[in-house]
């Protein structure tokens, strides 16, 4: 590949001083030595190395030409760093970085960068604005890091490759940063415009998407047909389902590890008679122990329970009064519930999701014993203000069977009594 003529004579410096300052944005000035190595004598005069200089041509290698940047991967690269220094600097975790990264993949994959979408949610929106921002400026920086090695490397071929993916990758960074500008560094939030989102017409009330809210939009026989087709259709997740249509677990419960009170093999369910079924879980989400209830068991009659707690009495007896159910994969588990309710709810736009059902047996807890330390200990919550972000108690239905709810950990109390004793006026007056 031809990549200098007689009218290029000081194209390898030029390269060479675009590189260290694309190589510096990328991996900081220790790695910007590297560069150096682009500005050879030899390149930049476009002659051939002496023999003198101990050089041995491989069968196939490059001559001394091939290898240069080009004007077009010199012009890319620039485009590239011009779009990197819009966005400022800003020091994310680890986990919030693998968040945007995953995003931009997923926007990228789309074919469309633009973080705003017909219908999608505030916060969604606000958050591929920021994947969009830190992906965008990533992906370009490590891109060029691999065109600039394979410059070093003298390969022809992937110069050529990776020259034209910079190339898309930098034009569609430019558009959707020409529709979503970077903030500037110093500007603060209430002196920015208004954002997209909001310049919208008949913009979305926030929130209106949460699974809370999509519980008024469902029929109140629901998840009474989700179990239904489950059963006609002989899912092989009617473990798993039958799991989450009566105790408010999170996939993530269900999968064996490592938890602060010790091990979890998943959810353990116990058969000491038959008007007696017990379920217990450790919930993952606990941030460390610092949360959370460590161990819950919540304690039901099958025989006049629902369905799905039928069913769980029987395959425990199966299985000699105990048993455990697992699983290895969220994702399996959240797809086959999807597609389960999209055949069992045929005409409805809700997607039917194990969020959904969480948030449907605490509205309906709420309505069986009432906001409090039941519905906090059987949600697997620390403090009872927690399930007020949770279905509403006016969505709930009241639930035959239950027992009793226990927990390892106490939660926190006093917010919901104290709510009660001020809507009654019980609430004694403290001098002032």
């Amino acid at each position: 590949m031809q990549l200098l003529d007689k009218n290029e004579a000081g194209l390898y410096h030029r390269a060479a001083i675009t590189c260290q300052s694309a190589i510096a944005i990328v991996n900081g000035p220790q790695v910007a030595e590297k560069a150096n190595s682009l500005e050879r004598s030899p390149g930049a005069t476009g002659q051939q190395d002496s023999e003198q200089a101990g050089r041995q041509d491989r069968h196939g290698q490059a001559d001394n030409n091939e290898g240069a940047a080009s004007a077009a991967l010199l012009e890319i690269i620039e485009r590239g760093r011009q779009c990197c220094a819009r966005v400022p600097e800003r020091t994310q975790n680890e986990k919030t970085q693998k968040g945007y990264a995953k995003a931009f993949v997923g926007m990228w994959a789309s074919g469309n960068l633009d973080p705003l979408r017909l219908g999608i949610a505030f916060d969604t929106y606000y958050y591929r604005r920021a994947a969009l921002h830190y992906g965008g400026v990533a992906a370009i920086r490590k891109l060029i890091k691999r065109v600039l090695s394979a410059v070093e490397r003298q390969d022809d071929a992937a110069v050529a490759d990776l020259t034209r993916k910079l190339r898309a990758l930098v034009g569609e960074v430019e558009i959707a940063f020409e529709l979503e500008p970077p903030a500037e560094p110093n500007l603060l939030p209430w002196q920015r415009p208004p954002s997209r989102f909001h310049r919208m017409e008949n913009v979305p009330k926030r929130g209106a998407n949460s699974k809370k809210h999509v519980l008024a939009n469902l029929p109140s026989t629901w998840d009474r047909l989700l179990w239904a087709t489950a059963i006609t259709s002989d899912s092989v997740y009617k473990d798993e389902l039958a799991v989450h249509l009566t105790v408010p677990v999170r996939p993530e419960d269900m999968v064996p590890g490592h938890r602060p009170n010790g091990w979890s093999p998943g959810v353990v369910l116990r058969l000491p008679e038959p008007r007696r079924l017990e379920i217990a879980f450790m919930p993952s989400k606990s941030h460390n122990g610092l949360y959370g209830t460590g161990l819950t068991t919540i304690i039901i009659d099958p025989t006049i329970a629902d369905e799905p707690a039928k069913y769980l009495a029987r395959r425990c007896l199966q299985e000699g009064g105990q048993m455990v159910v697992s699983i290895e994969s969220k994702n399996a588990i959240r797809k086959a519930i999807k597609l389960l309710g999209e055949k069992a709810l045929p005409k409805s736009n809700v997607t039917i999701t194990p969020s959904v059902m969480r948030h449907q047996l605490i509205a309906d807890l709420k309505r069986t014993f009432g906001a409090g330390e039941e519905v906090a200990s059987a949600s697997g919550h620390g403090t009872e203000r927690t399930q007020a972000k949770y279905g509403y108690i006016q969505h709930g239905r009241k639930r035959k069977g239950y027992i009793q709810i226990s927990s390892a950990r106490k939660p926190r109390a006093g917010n919901v009594e104290r709510a009660r004793q001020l809507s009654r006026g019980k609430v004694p007056h403290h001098a002032g």
